[in-house]
């Protein structure tokens, strides 16, 4: 009998937020300072040493272990903890901190949530370094749950903001608290150890130099965090009706404990998954941390059928459009061509690739779970790569860029890159005549025939891109931080007076802007950094300001085997997402700067080096005038700076009139008055309306009951949202334009 290694993995949380924030700030650090007695909820103790000792017991064991964080239990409401008190406005305002002794970070789940529109929840540390949120009513689901990532350290602090006339009380509830006791493996990245199980598996960006052949469907490939617990692999699926559904295919195995739990509630855990987007280097022969300021937690169970290990989600929200997200096609026939590949996160790693020319069908046989015959693709042998823990349910896809299985398991590894096995989509396409229990039902329209589709950009010619002078330039291999004579960086504090730079995007039309990455090396202070991100426009050079953003990474790195978090967040080499509060119009001349603010700060964005090109976009800003770096005072050279903007260019071919969804169904949109006009065909209703912002954020959600509708939204800014109807078990979506 074959032994089938599942691919699955404990993991700790290290991610920035569990779910779409919406903006804003918790109440001034100065006022968190002073609490009285009991405002912390303590935990009580427990055996760190047993709980070791069973992780190791169950390490060799088909179950593949690395549990990180011991489950508390809790019942904590604002009736019944923490401290409530009125601000000067009304506001009511309930604080409850939690402290376990010894926690390397702590995150929660709170079993019950529903916020009144206006309400909003922070988390954050006693700093205020690392803040959750806001999450507010658009947060509000089905499950009335909220998964919230984790905070470093053993102390939290939960805050919740009422308005004075909010239609109800909130219902709060924070029925968890998981406490990490051990170090978290996210954070060995990029050293070899204890890694080098992946050291074999290239980094997505790789693929550059064969012409990035993977970047669309790659951005289909999100890493899964489980219950606050455990981690695996997804991918964004497209559907027959390429109606924007976000349908998330993984593995069974990865909700169900490799098939330790008997008849689980799919619905409750589909509810704590949190997922990362563009989790990715963006060098190759040196790998460096992705970006993990990108995710969405909470989904539906669609469908589940453990005799294939199949398992079909759908996220409750779309991802936002700054996300750059991509539904990938699939192929459910016998019938596709090599070379395949397969995009995953091995150990939680980076995103990364391995490739294969052959697979062949057969029989796997374990212990823990009986499948059906003939249902998996076989991969006798990698060409490059392999897989690991944590990359179960990864996608296999085909030259055509289709999927055609998905990771259950095997036996590879860097020193013997063989025997691994997917769940054919063709095994899992109709299985049984349930739809909960095949994919066909969810991804093929009408009779499902259907059983080839190609990938879908959700957001088509509205999509946000990411512009990048070192990335387009295939220079990302060469950055450095370039130093003075006196060793000093060249941009960052230096003996001159210069406290900002900044990076030039021209652009050809107008566009939107919704944030920027930021890439920088190992950066240590006293201090943490007071570093803001700043929008310019300008003729020639910097002129009005249009926006600041403060720099806020959070990040947590191991310090002598101790999780360390705040005072040195940037001790790493790595990749950050500055999202904006709020999109920015910008066009022309688009400066995108950071500026330091406190002289203890020993930062830095990456540079080309000085002869790589002698075309410049970056600035400096020195006694109060803005220079090119051609004119740097300590060392002029052109160059520029690893700052990339993500930005939509505005779509003048959108345009507002009456839209037929489907036969006899009506949109009609008045785009001044923000005002929606819904005609439904006979016996369509009860319909489900949802109306979303392009950054993927729930506006409005309603049962329809009734043949015709009104939606008037006159809150909203201009710009262009997504109607989308649940009519009969099908999803129909339509752009509408306000001005």
């Amino acid at each position: 009998m074959l032994r089938l290694l599942l691919f699955f993995w404990f993991f700790a949380i290290t991610c920035s937020y569990g779910q779409i924030a919406h903006g804003g700030s918790p109440l001034p650090f100065s006022s968190t300072r002073s609490v009285p007695i009991g405002f912390f909820e303590e935990m009580p103790g427990f055996d760190i040493e047993e709980q070791l000792r069973l992780d190791s017991l169950e390490f060799g064991s088909l179950r593949t272990s690395n549990r990180f964080a011991y489950k508390f239990i809790t019942d904590f409401t604002p009736t019944n903890s923490g401290i409530n008190y009125t601000l000067a406005d009304g506001t009511k305002v309930w604080r409850v901190g939690i402290y376990s002794p010894g926690a390397r970070s702590l995150n929660l789940l709170f079993t019950e949530y529903e916020l009144p529109e206006g309400a909003r929840l922070f988390l954050y540390d006693a700093e205020q370094h690392q803040v959750r949120g806001a999450f507010n009513s658009q947060n509000n689901s089905e499950q009335g749950i909220l998964p919230v990532s984790p905070i470093a350290g053993e102390r939290i602090i939960v805050e919740y903001q009422e308005p004075a006339h909010a239609s109800f009380h909130a219902r709060l509830r924070i029925g968890e608290v998981n406490h990490a006791y051990r170090d978290l493996p996210r954070l060995a990245e990029p050293a070899s150890e204890p890694y080098y199980s992946v050291s074999c598996i290239p980094a997505l960006v790789c693929s550059v130099a064969e012409g990035d052949p993977y970047a669309e469907i790659g951005k289909s490939v999100v890493e899964l965090i489980i219950d606050g617990m455990y981690y695996c692999t997804g991918s964004l699926v497209n559907n027959t009706l390429q109606d924007g559904t976000p349908y998330l295919l993984t593995a069974s195995h990865c909700l169900n404990r490799n098939f330790s739990l008997r008849n689980p509630d799919y619905e409750e855990i589909a509810g704590r998954i949190v997922a990362f987007f563009n989790y990715e280097s963006p060098t190759c022969t040196s790998t460096m941390r992705g970006t993990e300021e990108m995710s969405l937690a909470s989904a539906y169970c669609r469908a589940i059928y453990e005799r294939t290990d199949l398992a079909l989600l759908e996220f409750q929200d779309m991802p936002p459009v700054y996300y750059r997200p991509f539904y990938a096609g699939w192929n459910a026939t016998e019938t596709h061509t090599a070379p395949y590949v397969s995009i995953q996160h091995p150990q939680g790693t980076t995103k990364r690739f391995s490739l294969t020319n052959y697979i062949e069908r057969r029989d796997v046989q374990i212990a823990e779970q009986t499948f059906d015959p003939n249902s998996f693709w076989y991969v006798p042998a990698w060409e490059t790569g392999c897989t690991a823990p944590g990359s179960s349910g990864s996608p296999l896809f085909d030259a055509d860029h289709r999927i055609v299985g998905v990771l259950t398991g095997g036996n590879s590894s860097c020193t013997s890159p063989s025997d691994d096995f997917y769940y054919a989509l063709v095994a899992a396409w109709s299985p049984s005549d349930e739809p909960d229990q095949q994919l066909r039902y969810w991804l093929a329209s009408n009779d499902g025939k259907v059983t080839v589709c190609n990938g879908l950009n959700p957001y088509g010619e509205s999509s946000a891109i990411r512009l990048s002078h070192i990335l387009d330039n295939g220079w990302q291999e060469d950055i450095e931080t370039a130093r003075d004579a006196n060793d000093h960086l060249l941009f960052g504090l230096n003996e001159t007076s210069a406290t900002e730079y900044a990076e030039q995007y021209t652009l050809p039309t107008p566009a939107v802007l919704y944030g920027c990455y930021i890439v920088t090396p190992a950066i240590s202070g006293r201090t943490y950094p007071e570093v803001e991100i700043c929008v310019y426009s300008g003729n020639e050079r910097p002129e009005t300001l249009l926006a600041t953003q403060r720099f806020s990474p959070i990040i947590q790195y191991i310090d002598n085997d101790t999780l360390t978090a705040g005072k040195k967040s940037l001790t790493r080499a790595q990749e950050h997402f500055v999202a904006f509060d709020e999109p920015l119009s910008v066009s022309g001349n688009l400066f995108v700067s950071y500026r330091i603010n406190n002289e203890n700060t020993s930062f830095c964005a990456y540079n080309i080096p000085q002869g790589k090109t002698t075309a410049n976009s970056a600035w400096i800003h020195a006694d109060d005038a803005w220079l090119p770096a051609t004119q740097h005072p300590s060392s002029s050279f052109a160059t520029s700076l690893f700052i990339d903007p993500v930005l939509a260019y505005s779509d003048e071919r959108v345009t507002p009139n009456e839209s037929p969804l489907v036969s006899d169904l009506r949109l009609i949109s008045e785009p001044h008055t923000h005002t929606l006009h819904l005609v439904l065909p006979l016996d369509a209703y009860p319909t489900e309306f949802t109306l979303h912002s392009m950054r993927g954020e729930q506006i409005d959600r309603q049962t329809l009951s009734n043949e015709q509708a009104t939606f008037s939204y006159p809150q909203l800014s201009a710009g262009i949202y997504i109607v989308s109807l649940q009519i009969n078990g099908e999803r129909k979506s339509q752009k509408v334009i306000f001005y």
